[in-house]
């Protein structure tokens, strides 16, 4: 008999620290069953109030992966920062008498557009590896030439044709400025391989479709 009071105790506990833990979003307060921390909602949970959210919070806020639904029937599924849509998404919603969707990328619960397109290789010969990195807005891309992950100095018939820009060079840097984008640009040259035992036409070809200040890393 003590056994089950201690563990009808313990239940009672849950119950009321679940019903005590406070979700901040004024179109969520209702009722609420996940996670807590701090009296307020946080980790994977569910908030029915006016809408409707299931998925990650923060600090009481919807944040994180999940699916909200409005009264209207409106959906959106994706990644919140906050309380607000923030990340890649799909929205689903009705507009004037059809079924529309948005998919792509939001910020502080604005629509940005499309998610954009990665960049594409289109052609690679005695390329080990490579990478490519968008460290901010801008019309320029980095390329660093690399042998077994050293800078590589010791290149031969080095071209770069590129679908528009202009190549510079800066110090132990090369790239293109002043970049319309997409653009298409096809790099070759001479190398030693990471042996240094054999020379051969290295020959590199991609594509980056969305604007930025690109860095690309080339490995032979």
């Amino acid at each position: 008999m003590s056994g089950l009071l201690i563990v009808a105790v313990l239940f009672s506990i849950s119950c009321s620290a679940q019903n005590n833990c406070k979700v901040l979003m004024d179109s969520l307060k209702g009722t609420y069953n996940g996670k807590c921390k701090k009296g307020l909602a946080h980790g994977l949970g569910k908030a029915v109030g006016a809408d409707t959210y299931e998925g990650r919070f923060r600090k009481g806020y919807p944040d994180g992966k999940g699916v909200y639904t409005w009264a209207s029937g409106d959906v959106y599924d994706g990644t919140w920062k906050m309380g607000q849509r923030d990340g890649e998404g799909v929205y689903r919603f009705a507009f004037d008498g059809h079924d529309s969707i948005q998919s792509g990328i939001w910020r502080k619960d604005v629509y940005k557009g499309p998610k954009p397109q990665m960049p594409r290789v289109t052609l690679k010969e005695f390329v080990t590896r490579y990478s490519f990195r968008r460290d901010a807005e801008g019309d320029r891309i980095f390329i660093d030439l690399r042998r077994d992950g050293q800078a590589n100095i010791d290149i031969e018939d080095f071209s770069l044709i590129s679908s528009s820009g202009n190549y510079f060079e800066t110090g132990n840097s090369i790239g293109i400025e002043n970049v319309v984008f997409p653009v298409l640009v096809k790099i070759k040259y001479v190398s030693w391989n990471a042996a240094h035992t054999s020379r051969h036409n290295v020959t590199f070809e991609f594509e980056i479709f969305e604007s930025g200040k690109w860095q690309v890393v080339v490995n032979n």
